[in-house]
């Protein structure tokens, strides 16, 4: 069964939905895959506290760059931004609580590997939260496969197109 959750499609709402979901807390360590100029890091950033960390990886130098400079002035030192490819990149030594994303199946090339290589980032029960416009069941699909579980979704209000909020957590 599909639930539909009216919280809008503002960037804002949708960043808001993202964190609750990935159920951030204070002391936690989270990664922003496809993270741009860090929105949805530093507002991850403050929900974790100076305790946790918040960390974005995006493949744009220009929008890491921008990023940095954002944190800088926002005076949040526990945060970091990456330019790298989240797909290859090697996060393991990290283990996060949590990974969230606006965009990640658009950074993939290869969803699978992709998904893959976050999974063993996360750490033992750790959880991941995206925003998918993709079908449902084919992201459940791929994030079954990257070693997942108890993936859900909701979808969310959208008039051009369904936008689904997924949820997985790494087994225990």
């Amino acid at each position: 069964m599909t639930s539909t959750a009216g919280i809008g499609t503002t960037t804002a709402a949708l960043d808001l939905a993202l964190l609750d979901a990935a159920g951030l807390e204070p002391g936690g360590r989270v990664l922003d895959v496809g993270c741009g100029i860090g929105d949805t890091t530093l507002d991850a950033a403050r929900r974790v506290g100076p305790s946790g960390l918040a960390l974005g990886v995006d493949d744009s130098l220009t929008m890491v760059e921008r990023a940095r400079r954002r944190a800088a002035d926002a005076g949040l030192a526990h945060v970091g931004f990456v330019h790298a490819d989240a797909q290859t990149q090697r996060f393991a030594p990290l283990r996060f609580d949590a990974i969230v994303s606006t965009r990640a199946q658009d950074v993939f090339a290869d969803p699978d590997a992709g998904f893959t290589n976050l999974a063993r980032a996360l750490r033992p029960g750790g959880r991941i939260a995206i925003v998918s416009r993709e079908d449902p069941g084919r992201v459940h699909a791929v994030l079954t496969r990257a070693g997942l579980v108890d993936v859900s979704h909701v979808a969310v209000d959208d008039d051009a197109a369904q936008v689904w909020l997924m949820r997985a957590r790494e087994r225990a």
